[in-house]
């Protein structure tokens, strides 16, 4: 893809150039002559066709541009989510407990491995009720785990 939009804008380039060129060449034209009738076929030829060619390579331009910046941010996107997914699928060290209970931390709370708010979901942690308490967790107010390890 890096060719081709360089050649993309290559083309805006000369198309621009040559837009102007052909500006310069049709107002010297004109200026040669007299009277409007000498002259118009100049400014026709040369100032309505170098205005096109002029819009024409900007808008190439800026439709180039375009794209490029928003493939450049999908890729920049793709990198965070990428980097999110890892960071939240690993989690962290966890200090799961040899003896007692363990419960089972989500984002803000912690809860009972029985607890149905938490069934069948894939981005918890195991750990110890001290642990999680000490990470800021709350207990869960359903299946209320700091009753269970006390």
């Amino acid at each position: 893809m890096k060719a081709w939009s360089k050649a993309t804008t290559y083309v805006g380039v000369i198309m621009l150039a040559t837009g102007f060129l052909l500006i310069v060449l049709g107002w010297n034209g004109a200026a040669s002559f007299d009277t409007p009738q000498q002259q118009l076929p100049y400014v026709i030829s040369g100032g309505v066709g170098g205005i096109a060619l002029v819009v024409a390579g900007l808008a190439l331009l800026v439709v180039q541009e375009l794209r490029r910046t928003t493939m450049m941010l999908s890729q920049k996107l793709d990198e965070v989510a990428d980097a999110g997914a890892g960071a939240g699928a690993a989690g962290g060290p966890t200090a799961v407990p040899d003896s007692g209970d363990a419960v089972i931390a989500g984002r803000t709370t912690y809860h009972r491995p029985t607890c149905h708010l938490v069934e069948g979901r894939q981005d918890l942690q195991v750990m110890a009720a001290s642990t999680a308490a000490d990470r800021g967790l709350a207990a869960c107010r359903i299946c209320e785990p700091a009753e269970k390890s006390a």
